[in-house]
């Protein structure tokens, strides 16, 4: 009798489903890159910077400020660098060519290493490949200005130049 029991179990089992079926499912997994890396150059700050005799008198190009950005990527990359004028009071000569940008730190994933940097127009600062699982690659540098072709209006009022130094990254992979 003992071994009955057990049988009859098994067997209702059977007869009401529940052993013996298969139920199936799936679920899909989509993984979405918006864009191949990221870009942060928050870390610099706005440069106003005042112009001083010993500036005027000294060695042309001079530094006014420095810049820092951070490029998280899952390629390939090269960091570029641009800068437009977007206002010019009371100096004139005043353009573009007289700023220029280094790179003086390429550290962190991705083996990253300095590019040319130069007058703005636009100018490689940096590139590095792959920073996926590291902090990412951080570049940075000083940048620099000539006033010796700049003729400045009497004063007062106080004479300015201002512009927008823009970065972007550019995938490199081929």
């Amino acid at each position: 009798m003992r071994h009955i029991k057990p049988v009859a179990v098994v067997l209702l089992a059977l007869s009401l489903g529940w052993v013996g079926g298969l139920s199936q499912t799936s679920q899909t997994v989509t993984i979405n890159v918006n864009q191949s890396l990221y870009l942060d150059c928050s870390a610099s700050a706005n440069i106003t910077y005042t112009v001083t005799q010993s500036d005027i008198e000294g060695t042309q190009p001079f530094t006014i400020g420095t810049w820092s950005c951070n490029v998280d990527s899952l390629t390939a990359f090269t960091l570029n660098a641009n800068m437009v004028i977007t206002t010019n009071t009371g100096i004139s000569g005043a353009s573009v060519d007289d700023f220029s940008e280094t790179c003086t730190s390429a550290t962190g994933g991705g083996t990253p290493s300095c590019g040319s940097g130069g007058t703005f127009g636009p100018i490689t600062l940096g590139s590095g490949g792959n920073t996926a699982g590291s902090l990412g690659a951080d570049f940075s540098g000083d940048v620099r200005l000539n006033v010796s072709d700049w003729d400045v209006s009497p004063i007062p009022p106080s004479r300015s130049v201002s512009g927008t130094i823009s970065y972007s990254v550019s995938d490199s992979t081929p």
